[in-house]
C-alpha cells in the first residue's frame, strides 16, 4: 500500500492498525497537506454490516465541526475497499501517555475538559460514541486532544424524542450474534448487557477512562470475559486513593459520579462533569503548595516541594557564633515545621489506606439480608435455586446471620409491600435498614457462550457502600453451584469471618443441598411458599423436589417440619427418618437439626434430643430453633420453669416468629399468667402474624377468665378458614362439654372432624374424633366411644392414634384391643421417653381399672409421676377439658372427691379432667 495513489492521496507511511482499521499516513496532492487514511482491515472488506459502521464513522464524525474531534476530510474506495481520509496528527494516544504513569493533576484536568468539550459537542448533535477510551483519545504535540473512531457511533432521535430510543435508520443497536459492540473494559453496564443507551453511557466510559488517568491501573479487570462483563455489571472499583494516595478527594467523588452504575444517579451531561474538573483545577492550583496538588507525584516529592526549609540548615555558612545560634534556632524551627507538615501528609495518607485495607464489613452480631439473583442468561431454571443455595451456604456459618424467609415476609408487609415481593437490590435494602440490618448481598448470574459468570456483593444498607465482592465464572450449567460455593467462601472472609471458621463450616452445595438445579427450584419454591402462604401451600413443592432428587436431605427435613406443624406426626416422622438416613449430605447446621428432630420425632429419645438442641445452640447463637424446640421437649417433661425461659429466648432471637411467640403464650397461660399471655398475643397479631395455636390459646385465656366475647371474636376469626377452623372448633366443643352440653359438644367434635378432614389432615381429623370419644367414654358411653375410636382409626391409624385410642379402649372395657395396642406401641418405640415413660402407664392402668384392680393401677402410675405436669402430645391441643392422661397423676381419688370448680392450665390432667365433668359415671367412683 505505501508508495500507492489513491485518488489524490499518496501513501506515505503506515501508521497502525486496529479491530476496525488500518491507518496510513499519506499526502494530499491537490492541497499539500498530511492526512490519515483509515481503511477497513480486509477480513472485513466484504461484511456488510462492519461498512455500514465504517461509513458511518465518516458521516458521524463529519457532521461534528469541533476543534476537539478528529475532523474528517472525504471518505471513498479503492480497489473494493472503503476509506476515510482524516486530519492527520502528530503526537500520542491518552492511552501511551498513561502507560507510565498516573497524570499530574493540571495535566490531567486540561485533557478531561478537551475530552468533554468534544463529547458534549458530539451528544447535543445526539451523537453517541459509544467507544470512549484512552487508545481513541489523542494528545497531539502542542497539546490539543482530539476524539477518534466514531465506528461504533449512533445517532439517536433528537433531544425531544423519547430517551433512549434509536431512529429509523439509526443503524443496528448493540448486539450481534449476541455480543456487545464496543471494547469490553470501558463499556457502560447497559452497553454490555446490550440495552438502549444514551449519552450517560459515554459518560460511564469516560469515567473509566479518567480512573486510569488518575490511577494507572483500570477499574474493572477480570481473567476472563465473563468475570470481566460481571465486574462492569455490579462490582465496585477500588477507591481511587487506594492506588494513588495523592488523588485528590473531589477527583475520587468525580469518578465515583461518572461510575453509578444506576445511570440516573450518574453526571447527566458532560457539561457537568467539566465543570467539576474545572473547579476541581482551580482549588488546586490556587493550593498548589498542598499535599494534593499533583496526583502522579510521589508523596516525598510532594513535601519536598512544600517545604520551607532554607539551604541554609543543610550547610550553615560561618557566621559569628550568635548569628549562628539564632539562626539555628530559627531553621530548626522551620525544619520542625516541614517536618510536622510531612507527618501530616504521612498520617493522612495512612488513614485512608488502613481504611480501605482494614476495614471491618461484619461483626457476628450484624444481620445481612439476601436479594434475589439477577439472571440475565435467560435460563429459566436460575430464577429460584441460587439464592437459596446462598442462603444455605451462608447459613451453615456461625458467624453469618442471615434475615429469614419469615422475617423477610413480615418486614415486606410492614412496608406495605406483598410478603412475595421480589427483592432486588433497591428492595433488599429497605428491608435490611427496616429490620435494623447492616447489609445485604446481592447475586448475579450472566452466561457468555457456554461459560456462566457468578457476582456476589455485599452492600451497607445504611450508606450503600461496598463492602465486598467477589466474581467467579462456571465452565457450564453443572459446574454453578460448585462456582457458588467458591465465591460464598471468599465473601465470608471478606466479610469477616475467620479462615478457621469458613474451613470448619464448609460443606459444599451440591451436597449440602443438590446438584439437581430443578430439585433446587422446587425447594426454593417450597421455602418460599412456607414463608408467605403456610404449610400447606409448601407440602407439594418439596414433594416435587425429592422426587426430582430423592437423596435430598434438606427436602425432607422440611416437608417433616411442614407436617410436624400441621400435626400430621406420624407424615412427619416419616421424613424426618430419611432425612436422618441422609444426614451426612448437609451442613454441620442442619445436621444439628435433623438429628434433633430424628430422637425428638422418630425414636423419642427426649435426652438426646435436647443434647442435641444444646449443642445446636452454643455452635449457633443467634438460632432461635433450637430454644424454640428445646423448650417444647421441657414442656412434654412437665418442667415449665424450663419451656419458659427457653420460649423467651426464642422470641427474643426472632420476635417475629408467629411460631416461637405461640409456644411463649401457651407457657404464659399454662404458668398462670393470664396478663402476659394476652400481651404476648397482641405483639403476635400486631405483627399480622395468623398462627393458630396463639388463636387456641388466646381462646383459652379467655376461657379461664369467663371472658365469652373474645372466645366469641377467635370463633369468627376461625370460621371457614381451612386448616385452622378445626383447632377452634374443637376447644368450642370442649367448653360446650365442660358446661354439660354434651349434644353440642359432639355436634362442634363432629365439624372439626370433618373440617380437618376436608383439608386433607386426616392424621389431625382422627384425634379430633378421638377427643371426642374421650368425652364419651367419662360421660358413661363406652359403645359410643368405641364407634368412635373405629371410625378415627380408619381415617388414620398412626402411632399417634393408636396411643389415644388405646386409652378410650382401656376406659371402655376393651382390654383385649388396648392390650394389644400397648404391646404394638412398646415394642415399635423401645425407647421414647413420652410413650416408655407416660403413655404405657396410663393404658395400663386404665387397663387394671377396667378390671377393678385400682390398688395395682396407682402403683403402676408410680412410673408415670417425673412427668404428671408434662404435656406429652399427641392430642391435637390440651383444651379446656385437658383430658389425657387421666391417670398420670397418682391423687386420681382425691381429685375426684373435690368439689367442682374451673381448671387452670397449671392443674394436673386427672384435676382439670375430672373437675370439667358434670356427671361422673358411678363405676369410676
Amino acid at each position: 500500500m505505501v508508495g500507492t495513489t489513491i485518488s489524490h492521496y499518496r501513501v506515505l507511511e503506515k501508521l497502525g492498525a486496529g479491530g476496525m482499521g488500518v491507518v496510513y499516513k499519506a499526502q494530499d496532492t491537490r492541497l499539500g497537506r498530511f492526512v490519515a487514511l483509515k481503511f477497513l482491515p480486509d477480513d472485513f472488506a466484504d461484511n456488510l454490516q462492519t461498512r455500514e459502521r465504517f461509513q458511518r464513522e465518516a458521516r458521524a464524525a463529519s457532521a461534528l465541526n469541533h476543534p476537539n474531534i478528529c475532523t474528517i476530510y472525504d471518505i471513498g474506495e479503492f480497489d473494493g475497499r472503503a476509506f476515510i481520509a482524516m486530519e492527520f496528527l502528530d503526537g500520542m494516544t491518552l492511552k501511551d501517555l498513561v502507560l507510565s504513569a498516573p497524570l499530574e493533576l493540571d495535566r490531567l484536568v486540561d485533557i478531561a475538559v478537551q475530552v468533554l468539550d468534544g463529547l458534549e459537542a458530539a451528544h447535543a448533535e445526539s451523537v453517541i460514541h459509544r467507544d470512549i477510551k484512552p487508545a481513541n483519545i489523542f494528545v497531539t504535540t502542542s497539546g490539543r486532544v482530539k476524539i477518534l473512531d466514531f465506528g461504533l457511533a449512533k445517532v439517536n432521535a433528537p433531544s425531544h424524542a423519547k430517551e433512549g430510543a434509536d431512529t429509523a435508520g439509526s443503524g443496528e443497536y448493540m448486539t450481534i450474534g449476541g455480543g456487545a459492540l464496543g471494547t469490553m473494559p470501558y463499556m457502560s453496564p447497559e452497553q454490555a448487557l446490550g440495552r438502549p443507551m444514551d449519552a450517560r453511557s459515554d459518560l460511564f466510559s469516560f469515567g473509566i477512562t479518567l480512573y486510569e488517568m488518575a490511577t494507572g491501573k483500570m477499574p474493572f479487570q477480570g481473567d476472563t470475559t465473563g468475570v470481566l462483563f460481571l465486574s462492569i455489571v455490579q462490582g465496585a472499583p477500588a477507591p481511587p486513593i487506594q492506588l494513588n494516595p495523592n488523588v485528590p478527594g473531589e477527583l475520587e467523588r468525580i469518578i465515583e459520579k461518572c461510575l453509578e452504575k444506576d445511570r440516573d444517579l450518574r453526571y447527566q451531561h458532560a457539561s457537568d462533569i467539566r465543570s467539576d474538573l474545572k473547579r476541581l483545577g482551580r482549588d488546586s492550583y490556587s493550593s498548589s503548595s498542598g499535599v494534593s496538588a499533583v496526583v502522579g507525584t510521589p508523596l516525598t516529592d510532594v513535601a519536598r516541594k512544600t517545604s520551607s526549609v532554607p539551604s541554609e540548615v543543610i550547610a550553615p555558612p560561618q557566621k559569628p557564633i550568635s548569628e549562628v545560634a539564632t539562626g539555628a534556632k530559627r531553621s530548626h524551627w522551620k525544619a520542625w515545621s516541614s517536618l510536622i507538615v510531612l507527618l501530616a501528609a504521612l498520617a493522612t495518607v495512612s488513614v485512608f489506606y488502613w481504611r480501605s485495607h482494614n476495614r471491618v464489613a461484619l461483626t457476628d452480631k450484624d444481620t445481612v439480608v439476601l436479594a434475589d439473583f439477577a439472571n440475565s442468561t435467560g435460563d429459566a431454571v436460575f430464577n429460584e435455586p441460587l439464592k437459596t443455595a446462598l442462603m444455605v451456604d451462608l447459613s451453615q456459618s456461625p458467624f453469618m446471620n442471615v434475615l429469614s424467609d419469615n422475617k423477610v415476609a413480615t418486614t415486606l408487609k410492614l412496608m406495605t409491600q406483598p410478603a412475595d415481593t421480589k427483592l432486588t437490590s433497591e428492595v433488599a435494602r429497605g428491608v435490611c435498614r427496616r429490620a435494623g440490618g447492616k447489609a445485604y448481598i446481592s447475586g448475579s448470574i450472566a452466561s457468555l457462550g457456554t461459560e456462566y459468570v457468578l457476582g456476589l456483593k455485599a452492600v451497607n444498607c445504611q450508606d450503600g457502600n461496598t463492602l465486598a465482592q467477589q466474581l467467579v465464572t462456571a465452565s457450564g450449567k453443572e459446574k454453578v453451584l460448585g462456582a457458588l460455593d467458591q465465591a460464598t467462601g471468599k465473601l465470608r472472609a471478606q466479610l469477616g469471618e475467620s479462615l478457621s471458621s469458613v474451613q470448619k463450616f464448609d460443606v459444599p452445595l451440591d451436597e449440602a443441598t443438590t446438584s439437581s438445579l430443578d430439585a433446587l427450584t422446587a425447594y426454593s419454591l417450597g421455602r418460599r411458599a412456607l414463608a408467605t402462604e403456610g404449610e400447606k401451600s409448601a407440602i407439594p413443592y418439596f414433594q416435587r423436589a425429592i422426587e426430582l432428587d430423592p437423596n435430598f436431605a434438606l427436602a425432607y427435613a422440611l416437608l417433616g417440619t411442614a407436617y410436624a406443624n400441621l400435626r400430621e406426626s406420624d407424615l412427619a416422622k416419616e421424613n424426618y427418618q430419611k432425612a436422618y438416613e441422609l444426614r451426612s449430605h448437609v451442613s454441620a447446621r442442619e445436621q444439628f437439626a435433623i438429628s434433633a428432630y430424628y430422637f425428638n420425632d422418630v425414636t423419642g429419645e427426649l435426652d438426646k434430643a435436647n443434647q442435641t438442641y444444646e449443642l445446636y445452640a452454643k455452635d449457633y447463637p443467634r438460632n432461635w430453633v433450637p430454644h424454640n424446640n428445646l423448650g417444647g421437649n421441657y414442656a412434654a417433661l412437665g418442667k415449665w420453669d424450663k419451656a419458659f425461659a427457653e420460649a423467651r429466648e426464642a422470641v427474643r432471637l426472632n420476635p417475629d416468629s408467629g411460631i416461637a411467640l405461640g409456644e411463649l403464650m401457651e407457657y404464659e397461660a399454662r404458668m398462670g399468667h393470664y396478663q402476659d399471655a394476652k400481651v404476648t398475643y397482641q405483639q403476635a397479631v400486631s405483627k399480622g402474624l395468623d398462627y393458630s395455636d396463639l388463636h387456641y390459646f388466646r381462646y383459652s385465656v379467655a376461657f379461664l377468665e369467663g371472658d365469652t366475647a373474645e372466645m366469641l371474636r377467635q370463633n369468627d376469626w376461625a370460621a371457614g378458614k381451612a386448616g385452622r377452623e378445626d383447632v377452634l372448633l374443637s376447644a368450642q366443643s370442649d367448653t360446650e362439654a365442660f358446661a354439660g352440653r354434651l349434644r353440642k359438644a359432639r355436634a362442634l367434635s363432629r365439624r372439626a372432624t370433618d373440617s380437618a378432614h376436608n383439608a386433607g389432615e386426616n392424621e389431625t381429623a382422627a384425634k379430633r374424633q378421638l377427643n371426642d370419644a374421650i368425652r364419651e367414654v367419662e360421660f358413661g358411653y363406652p359403645e359410643l366411644a368405641r364407634d368412635e375410636v373405629t371410625s378415627a382409626l380408619r381415617l388414620s391409624s398412626r402411632r399417634s392414634t393408636r396411643i389415644l385410642a388405646a386409652v378410650v379402649l382401656a376406659r371402655a372395657g376393651d382390654i383385649e384391643h388396648a392390650q394389644e395396642l400397648a404391646n404394638e406401641l412398646q415394642r415399635q418405640n423401645p425407647l421414647n421417653t413420652k410413650i416408655v415413660g407416660y403413655w404405657l402407664p396410663t393404658i395400663r392402668a386404665a387397663i387394671e381399672l377396667s378390671r377393678h384392680h385400682p390398688a395395682k393401677a396407682i402403683a403402676i402410675l408410680e412410673e408415670a409421676a417425673p412427668y404428671e405436669l408434662g404435656m406429652p402430645g399427641p392430642q391435637p391441643e390440651l383444651g379446656a377439658l385437658f383430658y389425657p392422661p387421666i391417670f398420670a397423676d397418682r391423687h386420681t381419688w382425691r381429685c375426684v372427691r373435690e368439689p367442682r370448680r374451673r381448671p387452670s392450665l397449671t392443674s394436673t390432667p386427672i384435676t382439670t379432667a375430672l373437675q370439667s365433668i358434670r356427671f361422673l359415671p358411678a363405676w369410676l367412683l
